[in-house]
């Protein structure tokens, strides 16, 4: 029997890509846009990549020529926030959304604590790295 990939477990890290804009190096303070949902890109939920599957570099990157920040996060800590996590689609073990953050919420009062709560569970931010 193969291992499960669909479980997130506790001690797992998870990676958001941020792009520079949202994150300044020098005062070492991220903002809430980071964990904003897009209005197209995150029809299903907030976009995360699992370290499990992903590296840094691979998990930042975006746009060709553009530079992103990776904040990492522990799924231990969403849970321990009430954020649920689920690993999707199933044909991608490397993904994982926040289904409770999505296009259809967005501009929520809720979504937007959720954004700030996130902004707080950040373990660290990385980077830059070159997309």
């Amino acid at each position: 029997m193969g291992e499960r990939t669909d479980c997130i477990a506790d001690d797992e890290i998870l990676y958001r890509r941020v792009p520079l804009a949202w994150y300044d190096k020098t005062t070492g303070l991220l903002k809430d846009e980071a964990f904003a949902p897009h209005k197209t890109n995150d029809l299903t939920g907030l976009s995360l990549a699992r370290e499990r599957f992903k590296s840094l570099e691979q998990a930042a990157q975006g746009q060709p020529g553009k530079q992103y920040y990776v904040a990492v996060l522990r799924a231990a800590d969403l849970r321990a926030n009430e954020i649920r996590i689920e690993q999707t689609p199933p044909e991608d073990p490397s993904h994982a959304e926040l289904p409770d953050l999505n296009a259809d919420n967005r501009k929520e009062s809720r979504t937007l604590q959720l954004q700030r709560i996130l902004v707080e569970l950040v373990v660290s931010v990385l980077g830059p790295f070159d997309s």
